[in-house]
């Protein structure tokens, strides 16, 4: 369809023969008046041509025909009672993207049509639109032309509203509110009768047991539904959300949707009720317009597939792709141990468990006989507080930055952006509602206390004084609340007095048949919902709404920034409609700059949505197997390791160590030594300041003094020119820094530097006592190589398995295998998310072995992780990482690697270009995150330790670089 219709847009609507439909597509499409107008959506655009192409040309071309045997072939599985056989066409039109104008645009194609041509049978007489529920069909009342406004700003319906309407037909319109109902589907369930009607046998029991009840007959039904319209008459039915209008060939239940009936029993109503109509009308097209037009689980045809009559199909993919709805957000990580999907993205599935169930609240009708109602403290999974929480803070910065937007145009946003929770049942969404807005509690003495909402700009409770506000932010809306919430109390009633008026003026000129004293709270918390986001209205003032299932569908508002699912999700419909209910652009406004809608943003979790759906593949007995492999794109990440056969051992008596155990504090008396002096003068009050400035050193300059004196006097000249031995002197010298130097009369470190104008003498005892020459020989370890392949690498990574495997971002290799119960799946996302690490790789495939000897005979143990860490100042760290524990032989294995593998390599590490080796094992699955960040942080620490000595060998370099070319003997003797 879509290629038919292209050619034709492009041949300029070629073969219409009809001068009012190149009149309207001229208007709609290629008017440049619209300019000044909102243009349509080429979603719309596509759907119209569609539906009038099928119903002018299909039959006048050879593709034409052939898709509309197709169509007729489709209908045919609706049964194989010819009746079930209706002229449907479906239009798949994602949330947002405008199902409303284009019924609007064929209502007008048709009837515009028929005052021209009336005898030309292509064209209907009458229009009837059925919608799921009452919400809906107030909401579609735009279609009924408004003969109360003629101008384009004060009319109510979409006619003249959206300029649909050329101005060559505006005389013509006012005919059309006769010709068209707009009703919804319960209309053609049969009333029972009363009055004289009633027969002997109404209240008897049946043969089934059931009573007996004398009601409408399907002619009673549909002259009261449509009872204005002649019989016989070419009608056009137009069906709104209607995935609910099938015949179901199963009694199957799917009770996903709606808690209150089955889906199957919904669809047999709604279709039912148009194949009634179809018997006395001239059913000339049926319009199935919906979001997703799928067949539900247990309908008895397969589950969420296409109604196969689908002609156009404009999903949520292209909606977001096309701007004609927000962004959603939604999770994709967490810092948990979650491995196939964040916690926050199905949030139901991680806390069903310790949730309320429903009839765990004492029944309502007990409840009446007693004082008035109280309330317990909420009971919440943790999880979902956290959850609350997080996501609240989120709302309440995004609010700040709408606000700040806002101060371009004060008009921009009057309605606060709405925060939905769907919940599963009505007593968890009655406790989640007393976590958000605050509840009455009554202590044992039956003193009643207010418990404010945990978030405050949800609370219904002012934070402070513990009143109720004039004007709650948060709504509780499901089939309990509509009838015993409270919310609509006399105080409410008397706060929206204005509000409350203004929707009864408008529900009297909707509903003149209606009297609005009939009017219950029920009608008037509706009104609140419906209301949602729209200025001078019950709902005007809503930030939050607490519901189950009746926000699935039909609720428009166009504020909403953040949905939380707190209820099971069995199919992607569900999740498509609650996350839809975000979705829907606030504004229209062209960017001059860019000449598109402004993106704006949806916040979603809870709800296990997919954009975009995996395909399906038949059941095979083969395992399915991962590749993995380097990946050229991310050779910066590669990590090279030596190859070990063995280990040599040299031996090297020159270290110095120091023991500082017994040896006493050295204290720094800083009320003694003045840190600030002040001069001044006798002829003016002018000051100057002495001040030490030991902010201008560094503690690596004091160490460096310090070590110097040391070997000034303590070392002979030859020693005092033996840069590792000065190396040596300073690490101690820095460890004495830190153990032994203390303060008195202040305790900022920063007042240690003052040790650099004390007597060197004392300060060289102090050092000395605690340092210890070696005596004894000490072994030295030394690698042996792979003689043919030295150093290994990640880039000759390839290998096939049919083990789980994880994606990865910070590795050569694009993915880490599990060897055991997602252990190393979880090392691997904490490993991602942890800034210093630059690269990790799986020892899968990769070759890296440490050898040791086991009972005479030669071993390999294979850790699991190789890391490569990176400082900030662009120095790098390696790390053996063994999540699981050793198998067996644990104490050989870490013996190997600790004693014998990390010192040989690290010896002959600068002679491999490699950076130094450490290792560290983890065996609690539950300490992984923190152990982790230990662990790198001990060696991103190191490598400040070893930056600075760095940095202290060049300034010697440079020194006796100045030595050398200077000659200098002073400078030779201060050395």
């Amino acid at each position: 369809m879509r290629e038919h219709i292209r050619e034709w847009r492009q041949s300029g609507y070629r073969g219409v023969t009809s001068r009012v439909t190149r009149d309207l597509l001229t208007h709609w499409f290629a008017n440049p008046e619209r300019a000044s107008h909102q243009k349509l959506f080429f979603a719309q655009q596509e759907a119209i041509e569609t539906a009038i192409w099928l119903n002018e040309l299909a039959e006048r071309s050879n593709a034409g025909t052939h898709i509309l045997t197709q169509l007729r072939q489709r209908h045919a599985t609706a049964g194989d009672d010819p009746a079930d056989q209706l002229p449907r066409l479906a239009f798949k039109m994602a949330t947002g993207s405008g199902k409303t104008v284009v019924m609007a645009c064929l209502i007008l194609y048709h009837y515009l049509n028929r005052r021209e041509y009336r005898n030309d049978t292509r064209y209907c007489d009458y229009f009837l639109v059925v919608a799921p529920g009452i919400t809906i069909r107030d909401r579609l009342k735009v279609l009924i032309p408004d003969p109360r406004h003629e101008s384009p700003q004060d009319a109510q319906d979409y006619y003249r509203q959206r300029y649909l309407l050329p101005p060559a037909y505006r005389a013509a319109l006012g005919e059309l509110a006769h010709r068209l109902i707009v009703t919804h589907y319960h209309e053609f369930l049969p009333r029972q009768l009363s009055g004289n009607k009633k027969t002997p046998f109404d209240g008897k029991l049946d043969e089934a047991g059931n009573k007996v009840r004398h009601c409408e007959d399907e002619h009673l039904i549909l002259r009261r539904v449509l009872g204005r319209f002649k019989s016989g008459r070419r009608l056009l039915v137009i069906n709104d959300e209607a995935h609910h209008c099938y015949l179901p060939r199963a009694k199957g239940k799917d009770t996903e949707l709606d808690n209150s009936e089955t889906e199957n029993e919904r669809a047999a109503i709604w279709f039912s009720g148009i194949r009634a109509v179809a018997q006395r009308f001239k059913l000339r097209a049926v319009y199935d317009l919906s979001a997703t037009p799928y067949y539900l689980s247990g309908s008895g045809y397969p589950a969420y597939s296409l109604f196969p009559w689908t002609v156009s199909d404009f999903g949520l993919i292209e909606a977001i792709e096309s701007g004609l709805v927000k962004i959603p957000f939604l999770p994709v990580d967490d810092s948990s141990h979650a491995i196939d999907e964040p916690i926050l993205k199905n949030l139901y599935e991680h806390c069903k468990g310790e949730l309320p169930r429903k009839g765990q609240r004492k029944l309502r009708k007990d409840a009446e006989d007693d004082a008035p109602a109280t309330e317990a403290a909420p009971h919440l999974p943790g999880i979902v507080r956290s959850a609350l929480e997080q996501f609240y803070a989120h709302y309440e910065e995004y609010e700040r930055g709408q606000r700040k937007q806002g101060e371009l145009r004060a008009d921009m946003f009057t309605a606060p952006p709405v925060f939905i929770v769907v919940c599963n049942n009505t007593t968890v969404s009655r406790e989640v509602f007393k976590e958000i807005a605050g509840y009455e509690r009554m202590d044992e003495h039956g003193q009643t206390t207010i418990v404010p909402g945990r978030l405050p700009l949800f609370s219904n409770f002012d934070v402070h004084t513990g009143r109720p506000l004039d004007r709650p932010p948060t709504l509780l809306i499901d089939s309990d609340a509509l009838e015993h919430s409270g919310q609509i109390d006399e105080s409410f009633k008397k706060v929206f007095a204005p509000e409350i008026e203004r929707f009864k003026r408008d529900y009297r000129q909707r509903h003149p048949d209606r009297s609005i004293e009939q009017l219950t709270d029920a009608d008037l918390l509706r009104e609140v919902v419906n209301t949602v986001g729209k200025p001078d209205t019950l709902g005007a003032h809503i930030r939050c709404v607490v519901s189950v299932s009746m926000l699935t569908e039909g609720w428009d508002a166009n504020t909403v920034t953040h949905v939380m699912g707190l209820r099971a999700f069995g199919s992607q419909l569900l999740c498509e409609q609650v996350a839809g209910r975000a979705l829907r652009r606030r504004h229209y406004l062209i960017d001059p700059k860019t000449g598109k809608f402004p993106p704006e943003y949806a916040h979603i979790i809870g709800v296990p949505f997919k954009l975009f759906k995996a395909g399906q593949s038949s059941a095979v007995d083969a395992p399915e197997y991962a590749t993995l492999r380097a990946l050229p794109e991310r050779a910066s990440l590669e990590i090279r390791f030596p190859n070990l056969v063995g280990y040599r051992l040299e031996t090297d008596s020159s270290a110095l160590k120091a023991d500082f155990s017994a040896t006493p504090d050295y204290f720094i008396d800083t009320t003694r030594q003045p840190l600030e002096t002040i001069l001044g003068t006798a002829v003016s009050g002018d000051t100057q300041t002495l001040r030490a400035r030991l902010e201008d050193l560094r503690d690596q300059q004091v160490l460096y003094t310090l070590t110097k004196e040391y070997l000034l006097r303590v070392h002979d000249e030859k020693q005092r020119h033996d840069l590792r031995l000065f190396q040596q002197v300073k690490t101690i010298v820095g460890q004495w820094y830190e153990q032994k130097l203390k303060l008195k009369g202040e305790t900022d470190p920063l007042y240690k530097r003052l040790i650099i104008y004390d007597d060197p003498q004392p300060i060289v005892e102090s050092i000395n006592r605690g340092i210890v020459a070696h005596a004894a020989e000490t072994e030295r370890v030394l690698p042996i190589l792979n003689h043919y392949n030295p150093l290994g690498t990640t880039a000759h990574v390839f290998g096939h398995t049919s083990k789980k495997t994880w994606p990865t971002k910070k590795s050569h290799i694009n993915l880490v295998v599990a060897d055991t119960d997602a252990w190393e799946q979880i090392a691997a996302k904490t490993l991602e998310r942890i800034p210093a690490v630059e690269s990790y790789v799986k020892n899968a495939f990769l070759g890296f072995a440490i050898p040791y000897i086991q009972g005479g005979k030669e071993r390999e143990y294979l850790p699991d992780y190789l890391v490569r860490i990176r400082h900030a100042n662009g120095e790098t760290a390696n790390l053996i990482l063994e999540i699981t524990g050793f198998n067996k032989d644990k104490e050989l294995k870490r013996w190997a690697v600790r004693e014998r593998w990390l010192p040989a390599v690290n010896n002959m590490r600068q002679k491999l270009g490699l950076a130094p080796w450490h290792f560290a094992e983890i065996t609690d699955i539950d300490d992984i995150k923190p152990a982790l960040e230990r662990i790198v942080g001990d060696i991103v620490a190191e490598i400040d330790a070893r930056a600075a000595d760095t940095a202290l060998m060049h300034a010697q370099l440079h020194s006796l670089a100045r030595i050398w070319d200077n000659e200098d003997d002073e400078i030779w003797n201060d050395l």
